[in-house]
């Protein structure tokens, strides 16, 4: 394999390996080449690529016009008449040409014809502002590398077609390709500083060993190291053997070791066809997986390139926990045609597959991957972006030509996880005829959120005087413990004297006025929305009481959903049925956290919007979306399913497993040695802080929710640690009486905020913050928890016992500490009521 600086001779690739993925053949009939060139042009119209040049500027060397000439023209018409006789030649070294051709001018060239020594160009691309091949106006992986093509005009200026005569062809071996920043947006200007560094010979080969930087503006963007290309004459390019895997290559195979990523969202399915990529590529996600993953407009720039830029036609098989690292195996198909468009333009005389086109192809496929498995949860105005700072190595052995019917492309993902963004990594073969032709270590791709971050939509209440306030904080007051006429109008004197749906009181009690509804009084349907806001306490009891005065996730929680009964009430949605009492329930949510944020003295503003409302044998089911923001800056988001039922109807409530009575998993056969925590006295050792680390420690005071914990070191379903917790339920703990009014039942917020602190028991036990200098117990921003109640902890009459269980998923070291991500269970008594998925937990150090 070639060095990736100067080579040694010794260490040159053989001919017979040399047989690399930009090349080509020129064996087609005149007539089809002429109808094929034609149809480049028809396409390049077609898909708005032609532009009139722009007016030449003093320093520019060759405009877009020269260049277009180069590449299907007179080379002597832009070089020189001394270049005369290579246009004689039927095959000679060119620039693709449109829709292809992506550079609009030379700016500088330090070269001198036929001294095959170090030199250089710069050269510019306008990406035009309609630009046929971007997604929503940000240029593809393919367009940001294949711009910086004109290592082919330099090495052409040199002379190497007087040399080569036509016998040899250019081709590309090996790159590095490394972005610093995000892929360029349509209409910026990408400038590439292009050299070529040194030159070796392999018997008649000849090889030159190239690099460039790309910069919009000043801000260079994506730099290429260790390019090496040469050129070959056919009999070599037909007797290249394809990608030979190397003593590296191998080693790491074999000392991968399988490891298990928790998808948000799946199983994923195991085969995408064409429809489904066109659905992709049209942003419709849900269209192509499921509703489960209808985000609502949340992430409409994570789609495929468009439907001329796609170079997959097909996924034949998902499989996530495949390949040599367990994280994923994944094979996609490509069928080839010569009317294909990147035939014809890519090269005249000597069509052939662009390699740049083909890396594509492994992007477009890995973005499905990420795609099916619903990392978009995570995020929200999200990009697919490369990994900033990641070296991708591409190593080409072979040619496409039009010839050629598929490339197969067979993806192993390496590495995947949701922290600092959504982020995947892979090795990738693109296969033709049983011949691996490309190789692409270490793609890595992310999704990650566009900046200024996303805001909730305005509205026309977005900056009320305080004058507008809807309802105070007496009339919330009022719907919490007093009339609910008294709050909403006179329609609501039916419930006087009756138990009736309530919004929490007390301590619990987050709303401190509603600015704004948006709907209309007995009509609850899709699009209508409230504004809301709380005045956060300088000091609030729920930061005082924890182990650091950050905002614990079951008081998150209650800030996004209290406003959503509000909206339901206000709405009348129970107004059409007088002779019911209902019962109000949280069925089903997500929540996460957006940034991290200290919202003491703050006002927290809640947007909450009614998605739907369904009404059926004595239940209404209804759904909403969230937005918390702080100064202006989301917080907080996520959606919620609540239901309003009888006494029958909740009586009739079976769980999460149709009526089984279920086990955890603390109660199944296993050798692990447990550890069990006594966590009813404060005075226990977790409470307690050690000397200079003040928040190493368990919450106390209200957020003491769990008596006991047994902690299994490797034990749980995925084998990285788990908790068993439980607690007596007591009919006078304070939360009864916040929640609700004449219906006393546990938050299910705190059954979550329990869970967490079986983690946290966990994490402090295990001593996972030690080599911090001051560690805390955070609520990271990122991931997104979902939850799902299936029944209720009521103020018992007679002894009740909560049980709980969470299996640790992952356990991954971020920047600034740990982060732990769980699934859990709880129990009333033997009943599986709840579950949670992507519950999260940092340990990182205190500010």
């Amino acid at each position: 394999e070639p060095a990736p600086a100067e080579p040694q001779p010794a260490a040159e690739p053989q001919p017979a390996e040399l047989a690399p993925a930009p090349g080509g053949h020129a064996d087609l009939l005149a007539g089809r080449q002429r109808a094929l060139l034609d149809l480049a042009g028809e396409v390049q119209a077609a898909l708005g690529a032609a532009r009139a040049p722009a007016a030449r500027r003093q320093d520019v060397v060759w405009d877009e016009a020269d260049l277009l000439e180069f590449a299907r023209g007179s080379i002597a018409a832009v070089f020189g008449p001394e270049y005369a006789a290579i246009d004689g030649y039927s095959r000679r070294v060119r620039l693709p040409m449109p829709p292809y051709l992506l550079v609009s001018r030379v700016t500088r060239l330090d070269a001198e014809r036929g001294a095959y020594r170090p030199c250089s160009l710069t050269t510019e691309y306008d990406i035009p502002a309609d630009a046929w091949y971007c997604v929503d106006g940000q240029a593809p992986w393919a367009i940001s590398v294949e711009s910086g093509q004109c290592d082919l005009l330099l090495i052409s200026y040199l002379g190497i077609d007087f040399q080569c005569r036509s016998e040899r062809v250019y081709r590309l071996l090996d790159c590095t390709l490394t972005f610093l920043d995000d892929l360029p947006k349509a209409g910026e200007t990408l400038r590439y500083d292009i050299k070529i560094n040194s030159f070796a010979r392999n018997g008649d080969t000849l090889l030159f060993f190239f690099s460039y930087e790309c910069f919009v503006g000043e801000r260079m963007v994506l730099r290429m190291d260790g390019g090496c290309a040469g050129f070959f004459s056919d009999a070599e390019l037909a007797g290249g053997r394809g990608v030979i895997d190397t003593e590296r290559e191998l080693a790491e195979r074999r000392a991968a070791s399988p490891a298990r990523f928790a998808a948000p969202l799946g199983p994923p399915r195991a085969s995408l066809g064409p429809d489904d990529l066109r659905r992709l590529s049209a942003g419709d996600v849900s269209g192509c997986f499921g509703p489960a993953y209808d985000q609502r407009g949340l992430n409409p720039s994570l789609r495929l390139a468009p439907p001329a830029m796609l170079m997959i036609d097909r996924v034949t098989s998902i499989d996530p926990h495949g390949g040599a690292w367990g994280l994923g195996l994944i094979v996609a198909e490509k069928d080839l045609s010569p009317d294909d468009w990147y035939f014809p333009c890519h090269f005249k005389g000597d069509q052939v597959l662009a390699g740049s086109l083909m890396a594509e192809g492994c992007g477009q496929l890995l973005q499905c991957y990420m795609l099916a498995l619903g990392l978009q949860t995570y995020t929200s105005d999200a990009r697919f972006q490369p990994i900033a700072g990641l070296p991708q190595q591409v190593r080409c052995r072979g040619q496409v030509t039009p010839t050629m019917s598929r490339l197969t492309y067979r993806m192993e993902v390496t590495a995947i996880g949701l922290e600092p963004a959504p982020f995947a990594r892979t090795n990738v073969d693109i296969i033709v005829d049983g011949r691996i032709v490309v190789r692409f270590n270490d793609l890595g791709l992310q999704m990650r959120e566009k900046r200024p971050a996303l805001r909730p939509p305005a509205s026309a209440h977005a900056a009320p005087a305080p004058a507008q306030v809807l309802c105070d904080e007496r009339q919330i007051g009022e719907f919490a413990t007093g009339s609910l006429a008294a709050c909403f109008g006179p329609e609501y004197a039916i419930y006087e004297g009756r138990r009736a749906p309530r919004t929490p009181n007390g301590d619990l009690q987050l709303i401190s006025r509603v600015i704004s509804v948006d709907g209309r009084r007995g009509d609850p349907r899709a699009g209508a929305s409230l504004v809301s806001e709380y005045d956060v306490p300088a000091n609030p009891w729920f930061c005082r009481q924890n182990s650091y005065p950050e905002t614990p996730y079951s008081v998150l929680m209650e800030l996004g959903l209290q406003p959503c009964g509000f909206l339901s009430a206000w709405l009348g949605s129970t107004l059409p049925y007088p002779e019911h009492d209902f019962y109000f329930r949280n069925l089903d949510g997500t929540g996460r956290l957006l940034r991290p944020v200290d919202l003491r003295g703050k006002t927290v503003r809640n947007r909450v919007t009614m998605r739907s409302s369904t009404a059926i044998d004595g239940v209404i089911i209804q759904k909403f979306d969230y937005a918390l923001e702080c100064d202006g800056e989301p917080v907080f988001a996520g959606d919620a399913a609540f239901g309003y039922f009888t006494q029958q109807a909740l009586a009739k409530q079976v769980g999460l497993d149709g009526g089984q009575r279920s086990q955890p998993w603390i109660a199944q056969p296993h050798s692990l040695p447990v550890v069990t925590i006594a966590l009813d006295d404060p005075a226990q050792p977790l409470y307690r802080a050690a000397a200079g680390r003040a928040h190493e420690r368990l919450p106390r005071g209200q957020f003491h929710l769990l008596d006991r914990a047994e902690l299994v070191a490797g034990g749980g379903r995925h084998g990285q640690g788990y908790v068993y917790a439980r607690r007596a339920v007591d009919p006078a703990d304070w939360f009864f009486a916040c929640h609700f009014l004449q219906d006393p039942v546990m938050p299910g917020s705190l059954g979550v905020e329990a869970m967490l602190r079986a983690m946290q028991a966990l994490a402090l036990h295990e001593r996972l913050g030690r080599e911090l200098r001051s560690p805390r117990l955070a609520v990271p921003d990122g991931p997104r928890c979902v939850w799902k109640y299936r029944g209720q902890i009521a103020a018992p009459a007679a002894p009740t016992t909560m049980g709980l269980e969470v299996h640790i998923t992952r356990r991954e070291r971020t920047g600034g500490g740990l982060l732990l991500l769980g699934e859990g269970s709880l129990w009333r008594d033997d009943l599986r009521i709840y579950e949670v998925r992507d519950l999260a937990l940092a340990v990182k150090e205190a500010e």
